[in-house]
């Protein structure tokens, strides 16, 4: 740069850009630097001390791109052919690959054990088809903690029990969460039906939850689970499954083609 453009020369932004490349591999990547030059004037001498935004930019990157730098073989972990990122980088170079397969628009895979939040304050939700979510809420709290259940969406749970519709509400229920020492579950009950299903979907979006757990049933038809699962999936971040119903049917497993973790099951062990 300061062969191209003098040493006044000032850098005014850079930003690491990525090209191609599959699932964050193979991408090609490079700096895309915006430069200051100041009107012709009385040259500058270029000494040591004037180093800059640009020098110290170009420094960090050397320091991560020093592959020609002898290498400690015990530090490096060996590569797995056998490990999650490996399968799923060739799940996906045989979708691309392949002229017939299917086209999604959204790829999750399981990549480790969700835990679920139980600190004060955390607010989870587990949203279901009827009451699917208390199910599934009422379960979790009694096998890992003690959270308090709340009631979200079309789920009515009796007379006195708190709701959390939105952000607000959200808002209020994780402030007695802390206060009570305990975190919250909301049993949030999703009703059938484009437009509410639509509208279920964007509610979420508003709570803005900790965790979003969807409960799916087992022995319901796969394609309609994944009908409204991938709804909501388009538009808010969903964390794990759970399962229910698993003894109802022979093809418990078929929830595996959601492509969600599974958080839970009442699937005896």
């Amino acid at each position: 740069m300061r062969e191209r453009y003098g040493v006044a020369a000032t850098v005014v932004s850079a930003e690491e850009v990525r090209v191609g490349g599959i699932g964050g591999f193979f991408a090609r990547r490079y700096l895309d630097v915006t430069v200051e030059v100041p009107d012709p004037g009385k040259p500058e001498e270029w000494t040591a001390h004037r180093r800059g935004a640009f020098d110290d930019l170009m420094d960090r990157a050397d320091k991560g791109d020093r592959r020609e730098l002898p290498i400690d073989a015990s530090a490096v972990p060996p590569l797995s052919t056998e490990s999650d990122e490996f399968t799923g980088l060739l799940e996906d170079l045989q979708r691309y690959a392949s002229p017939h397969a299917p086209v999604s628009t959204t790829t999750r895979r399981k990549t480790r054990p969700v835990v679920l939040l139980k600190a004060p304050g955390d607010l989870v939700v587990i949203a279901g088809i009827g009451d699917d979510a208390m199910t599934v809420a009422r379960a979790l709290a009694g096998e890992r903690g003690g959270a308090e259940i709340v009631a979200g969406g079309a789920q009515h749970a009796g007379p006195g029990v708190p709701r959390v519709t939105d952000r607000r509400t959200a808002f209020s229920a994780r402030a007695r969460g802390v206060e009570n020492g305990r975190a919250t579950i909301v049993a949030y009950s999703i009703e059938p039906g484009d437009a509410r299903l639509a509208a279920h979907a964007a509610a979420l979006t508003g709570i803005r939850p900790d965790q979003l757990w969807l409960a799916v049933d087992a022995s319901r038809k796969p394609e309609d689970t994944a009908a409204w699962v991938n709804a909501v999936c388009t538009v808010v971040s969903v964390q794990a499954l759970a399962v229910l119903r698993t003894a109802w049917t022979s093809t418990p497993e078929s929830v595996r083609s959601l492509g969600l973790p599974e958080g839970w099951s009442d699937a005896v062990e």
